[in-house]
């Protein structure tokens, strides 16, 4: 691939990073194109599946000789010196991508470290991974493309995303009260918890949380909202630790069951 090493961002908007500097990748067109091989990279994306990545349902007459155009452009920003890095591959294009030079990939090889070492109790490395992953961050998946974020396949990728996001944070939060930062993870739980009224899992977290910290009372309003907020949007009440943990406070218990007991 040639002596420059290029990363790709697409944990935020969409950046070329040659480690000297950003390397700038101007035109939408070439963007959204750069994005939809990045999406799949190392694999062969048809041309017209990216066509409808770039024009959508408003394919210009002008359209085939505009996207060889584009494909041109965007190889010269991707390769200098003229290394095969975007190659032409019946029927499309294939964009190859090292290991480790994907932000999204490396995110998720490390949300996979995370679970494994929350599998296994390792509440240390919980906390390492999941901080790694979540650093990779830096704004909404595409934000810089709606247009194309809004796609069925891009929209699906970036709610996977965000969903595993969502876990990590999750798994660091478990280490957290597990290691005894109850204190730290206060108000980014509390917030995360309002954003996610449904999530059964954040709330159980910030109901210890809240306990060892003292404040009690606010741990059981939280339960009583999240089980207003189940009742009318699902019809359903908490889940059985949820209800094991409220009931540990009822009960006075110094220090209730923490996230993650009996998940190990």
């Amino acid at each position: 691939m040639g002596d420059v090493v290029l990363r790709f961002g697409l944990l935020g908007p969409l950046v070329v990073d040659d480690g000297v500097a950003l390397r700038p990748v101007t035109g939408l067109k070439v963007r959204v194109l750069l994005a939809a091989l990045l999406l799949a990279p190392n694999r062969v994306v048809s041309k017209d599946t990216l066509m409808d990545a770039m024009w959508g349902e408003h394919l210009p007459s002008s359209a085939g000789a505009s996207f060889a155009n584009h494909a041109t452009r965007l190889r010269r920003i991707l390769s200098p010196a003229g290394d095969d890095r975007l190659r032409t591959v019946p029927p499309g294009y294939q964009l190859l991508v090292a290991e480790g030079d994907l932000d999204i990939e490396v995110f998720e090889a490390r949300a996979r470290a995370a679970g494994l070492a929350h599998q296994a109790g390792d509440w240390p490395t919980v906390r390492e991974e999941s901080a790694a992953a979540l650093a990779l961050w830096r704004g909404a998946p595409l934000s810089d493309l709606p247009g194309f974020r809004d796609q069925r396949a891009p929209s699906l990728r970036v709610h996977q995303l965000d969903q595993l996001r969502l876990q990590v944070r999750e798994w660091a939060f478990d280490a957290g009260l597990r290691l005894g930062h109850h204190r730290e993870i206060l108000d980014e739980l509390g917030v995360l918890a309002a954003e996610n009224p449904l999530r059964e899992e954040l709330h159980h977290q910030l109901m210890v949380a809240l306990h060892r910290t003292g404040r009690q009372a606010e741990a059981y309003e939280v339960f009583h909202t999240l089980r207003r907020e189940l009742v009318e949007e699902l019809g359903t009440e908490p889940g059985a630790t949820v209800r094991r943990t409220y009931e540990e406070l009822l009960n006075g218990e110094d220090s209730p069951a923490p996230p993650g007991a009996g998940r190990r």
